[in-house]
């Protein structure tokens, strides 16, 4: 398995989020709140932003180990032993994981780039890797 770089993480999180910023900008506009014209309440935040981007994460890690913005990069999560995450892993990742990783200045992603297995504290946290796709490691001379 080939570890993903945190910068072709960094890109399908931006890819993830072109997709969600619409998704959220629907969500409110069928619930009859336009957040062009004034500020959002922190509750209006919460129910059109931050549970359907967890919905989002958790849905496709879980059934497809990746999110759309993975798939583009060709990057996948999966457990240490290259096997597929499950619903529970995917949530423990995806929410409290992602959730303490952003809190302390987004520290818990900047991990990554110091970590040997380039595993944020989500990563650690649910015992994840994130992948590249149909690559395989190749072997160090001599060996």
């Amino acid at each position: 398995m080939v570890i993903a770089s945190p910068w072709r993480r960094l890109v399908a999180a931006l890819v993830d989020s072109l997709i969600l910023v619409p998704v959220t900008f629907l969500l409110m506009a069928l619930a009859g709140i336009n957040p062009l014209v004034g500020s959002t309440t922190p509750l209006q935040d919460f129910l059109f932003q931050v549970v359907p981007g967890w919905a989002y994460y958790v849905a496709f890690t879980a059934l497809y180990g990746a999110t759309p913005g993975k798939m583009a990069l060709g990057l996948k999560v999966v457990r240490p032993d290259g096997r597929p995450v499950d619903w529970l892993t995917a949530f423990v990742r995806e929410v409290p994981g992602k959730t303490l990783s952003a809190l302390p200045l987004l520290l818990g992603y900047l991990w990554a780039l110091f970590h040997p297995r380039r595993q944020t504290w989500h990563d650690l946290i649910a015992d994840t890797l994130v992948v590249r796709v149909g690559q395989e490691e190749k072997p160090s001379p001599g060996a």
